[in-house]
């Protein structure tokens, strides 16, 4: 009897024994299940963070895609404002530059007036007078800024006499003296009443020169005369290359729509209106050098002959045959200010 039961309790043993391994068996798969579900979990986990990161990293591309976009429409505008500003009339003159004399007491690289190649020339003042009187007759007296300049212009011994003569036939239109200042501290108290009398303001670029400013500030504040810096008074002259092609191979409408000075900088030339500087002067680099550029009868407009005002403004509208010679699209600033050594090289693309 005590036998039966003794083996009963040992089966018992195997069975719970079987139970327990099986359970534990069952325990242990569980236990790596969990691990590898929490592994699993983990993985998700920093594939959320890293989906997360990519969101945002997206999002971020997105508004710097945006205000890329922003800011090429932007540009793109204003390229085409300003190209479209090139080949629209003006509603009347806003300016004209005028020079006094051609030569310069400067030797600036580049000159895109050829100053510094000019040989000493005087604009006569009768002479002046007679086309300013017929420029009135054209224009009714509406022109915005009257730039009397060079050249240096006050290497004219009769400048302040130009005050007087632009003045009497254009009551309402500004007069600027636009000068590198060298010469300023020098003028008597004639150039000085002309220029409070006609409401003349001194326009000057500072150069890396020694010019005592403090000096000709006194000088213009005690004569009432305002004196009124190119860029404030903040950034020195810089020099540029305006690159030519002397064979004339260049597009004259992207050189027109694409140029700072066309339609813009309008010379005012021995009774001649030119849409930029560079037919108007281009004589000196011809002289100096040799006949290298053709200047055409079309290239400029003649106030005597043209038959009203807005004939004027369209015909500085457009593109002339001398746009021919302009490679703008290589011209650009080539460092600070820096004396010319009269090469022509400096305004021919370098080979």
């Amino acid at each position: 009897m005590q036998v039966r039961n003794f083996k009963k309790w040992v089966l018992s043993l195997i069975k719970n024994l079987k139970h327990h391994q099986r359970f534990d068996l069952e325990l242990s798969q569980t236990k790596t299940e969990l691990s590898q579900t929490k592994t699993e979990l983990s993985q998700t986990k920093t594939e959320l963070s890293q989906t997360k990161t990519e969101l945002s990293q997206t999002k971020t591309e997105l508004s710097q895609t945006k205000t890329e976009l922003s800011q090429t429409k932007t540009t793109a505008r204003k390229t085409l404002d300003f190209h479209l500003r090139k080949i629209t009339p003006m509603a009347f003159l806003e300016l004209i530059e005028i020079h006094l004399v051609e030569h310069c007491n400067l030797n600036c690289y580049g000159c895109n007036h050829f100053s510094q190649i000019a040989e000493q020339e005087f604009t006569d003042i009768k002479a002046f007078e007679e086309d300013l009187k017929q420029l009135y007759l054209v224009t009714k007296g509406e022109v915005g800024v009257f730039r009397l300049m060079g050249g240096e212009p006050l290497l004219h011994p009769l400048c302040s006499e130009f005050f007087e003569v632009v003045r009497k036939y254009f009551k309402k239109s500004e007069i600027w003296l636009v000068s590198n200042g060298l010469l300023l501290d020098k003028q008597d108290e004639l150039f000085w009443q002309r220029a409070r009398k006609n409401g003349v303001q001194i326009r000057p670029t500072k150069y890396p020169l020694k010019i005592d400013w403090d000096k000709i500030k006194t000088l213009c504040d005690t004569n009432a005369v305002p004196l009124i810096f190119f860029n404030e008074g903040e950034v020195e002259k810089t020099s540029w290359k305006f690159t030519l092609e002397p064979k004339g191979n260049c597009d004259n409408y992207h050189s027109f729509t694409h140029c700072s000075m066309a339609n813009h900088c309008i010379q005012f030339k021995k009774g001649h209106l030119y849409t930029c500087t560079f037919p108007a002067h281009i004589e000196h680099f011809n002289k100096k050098y040799g006949h290298t550029f053709e200047l055409s009868p079309f290239d400029s407009i003649s106030i005597y002959e043209v038959k009203d005002y807005q004939e004027l403004l369209y015909f500085l509208a457009k593109p002339i045959s001398f746009c021919r010679y302009c490679k703008v699209s290589t011209w650009g600033a080539v460092g600070k200010w820096r004396a010319s050594k009269k090469d022509k090289n400096e305004y021919l693309e370098e080979v």
